[in-house]
């Protein structure tokens, strides 16, 4: 058995392995003849296929637009915003936020730009070579 190499120490049959290849080249041979009957209309030009489809109309015609729109209408004609007659509301968002101007309602507790300090195991001063 060592002295086999490649598809032969597989146990590969190589007759079986002609026929398939015959089969398929005889699929391929019988696709080649058959395709222009069945699919052969894809290698015409859509414009072939629709001419019949469509009247013929004069290019050079000018041919008005299917509908015509009007001119635009300023938005305010339609709207009218008149001044609120009263103040405007207090909310939360002043008060609570990293924007606070309350330091007790900030929400960085730990300064603006607070940085990790690595790892549990930097942190713990555990040698790499501990860890799984």
């Amino acid at each position: 058995m060592a002295d086999k190499i490649g598809k032969a120490a597989a146990g590969c049959n190589f007759v079986a392995q002609d026929q398939i290849w015959k089969d398929h080249v005889h699929h391929e041979q019988t696709a080649t003849k058959t395709w222009p009957g069945s699919w052969g209309f894809l290698t015409t030009k859509y414009e072939d296929l629709v001419k019949d489809d469509f009247p013929e109309w004069d290019k050079d015609k000018k041919t008005q637009p299917l509908f015509q729109m009007k001119p635009v209408t300023p938005i305010e004609e339609y709207i009218k915003v008149e001044p609120s007659p009263k103040p405007f509301p207090k909310t939360t968002a002043r008060d609570i936020g990293w924007r606070s101007t309350n330091p007790t309602n900030k929400l960085e507790k730990y300064g603006k730009y607070a940085k990790p300090k690595g790892g549990l195991i930097r942190q713990l001063n555990w040698p790499t070579e501990a860890i799984n």
